[in-house]
């Protein structure tokens, strides 16, 4: 009876990968944290209730968070499911990490500047 070796060795992990992988599992927390902050804040809940002492800067700060929010996750889902044996890996996902920990950033301080 042969027996086969069938174990990898250790695989070398691509420091932007582990970032994306970090900045992606970080995202929906830290939304949630921020969305908590405004949500508790006396004048947010007035607006809510009764439509007063809204911020109209809400209307343009919210559409940004939403979509810096989707835009975040779609790059840090593209940058790891890129294959590393692809030369062009090495190029883009630099670019990728680097918008979706920007955009990333931008979600809760929007969120929290709209409220």
């Amino acid at each position: 009876m042969t027996t086969e070796n069938t174990v990898a060795g250790p695989r070398k992990r691509s420091g932007w990968r582990v970032a994306a992988a970090s900045t992606l599992a970080l995202l929906l927390p830290v939304t949630v944290l921020a969305w908590i902050a405004v949500l508790a804040t006396p004048e947010y809940g007035r607006c809510l209730t009764y439509g007063e002492q809204c911020d109209p800067a809400s209307d343009v700060l919210l559409p940004i968070a939403w979509w810096c929010f989707w835009g975040s996750g779609a790059a840090g889902v593209i940058a790891l499911l890129l294959r590393s044996p692809w030369t062009v890996t090495s190029r883009i996902r630099p670019v990728l990490v680097i918008g979706q920990v920007a955009l990333a950033i931008v979600t809760p301080t929007a969120v929290i500047v709209s409220g």
